[in-house]
This record gives structure tokens, sequence and C-alpha cells, in this order.
């Protein structure tokens, strides 16, 4: 996993790679200037490495939205709003920003999510509880991992046992 850390918090999260040096290749690629200062994210990396185990990452983390428009923020910020083992779904979340018709644009930009885990898109899936997609290099593979670790309970046909939707639909406001 990497971060970059911007002067306002953290600016870009990096999924794990097989390798530090892929991880190291995808921050120079995006971050051309950044500098490596593993002293100062060492809590950060004990966060994520506790995440992994099973813990939970503290609501607290400061994110760097700079560079981001408005309606991507809205998103991200409404996706840090699911709690830890549940999950919402794409439409949700359109409802929930007054944007019905706008179930598309959210998916594309949690696919472009630059904070995951922070700001949990994972949490987010489709209409009929298949999980879509997950832009870390292991894909829905990982998607599905980091779901169960948080207690999101799947059916035997592979599927994400949603809450009932009138329960969704009701607390989308």
């Amino acid at each position: 996993m990497g971060v970059v850390r911007g002067e306002m918090g953290v600016k870009r999260i990096i999924l794990p790679h097989p390798t530090r040096r892929d991880v190291e290749r995808n921050i120079a690629r995006e971050f051309p200037d950044a500098l490596q200062n593993d002293t100062e994210l060492k809590t950060l990396t004990e966060v994520f490495n506790a995440y992994f185990k099973g813990g939970r990452v503290p609501a607290n983390i400061p994110i760097d939205w700079s560079g981001n428009t408005e309606f991507s923020i809205k998103v991200w910020s409404a996706a840090q709003s699911i709690p830890w083992g549940e999950v919402r779904t794409y439409k949700w979340l359109s409802l929930y920003l007054r944007r019905p018709q706008a179930f598309r644009a959210v998916g594309n930009l949690l696919g472009k999510n630059p904070f995951p885990i922070v700001v949990p898109c994972h949490r987010v899936v489709r209409n009929d509880g298949t999980l879509g997609g997950f832009s870390a290099p292991e894909g829905v593979v990982l998607k599905r991992i980091m779901l169960e670790r948080e207690g999101v309970r799947f059916g035997k046909n592979g599927r994400v046992v949603l809450k009932p939707k009138n329960w969704m639909l009701q607390h989308a406001r």
C-alpha cells in the first residue's frame, strides 16, 4: 500500500499491490514531485495494517480534498457516512445526494476514489447485491474480502445480503 500526504491531509491512498516497487511507480506517475517520508506516514501505515487484520479505520483521518470537483467531494463524503459492516447501493447513494438519475456518475466517481478505505467505496454495491466494480489490483476479490472482514453477509449466490429496500430508501432522506 501507499499513502500520499498533501498539505491538508491524505491526498491519495494506493491499495495493496504485489510489490512495493509497483506502489512506488504508481505514486511517481501520479505525483512526480512526491518525497518519500516513511517516518511521517508510520501512523497511517499502522492504521491500514490494522484494518486488513480486522480493525476499524478512525474517522478523524484528515483528507486533502483540493483539486476535486464539488460533486466528487459530495459523493465521497456520502460514502464516508456508510457505517462499518453495512452496504448501500449506487442508487441509494444517488438518492441520498438528491440526484436520483446520477447512479452511474456515482459509480464512476467511486471507481476513481483517491481515498479508499478512509472513503469506503467498497461498501457500495449494485441493487441486486452483486459487488459491481472495484479499481484495486485484485478488483472485486479484494472488495469482497474487505466487506467480509467488516461482517457483511453474503448469500449462497455470492451476493451481498441487502437490507429491505424500504429501509434503504427511508435512510436516503
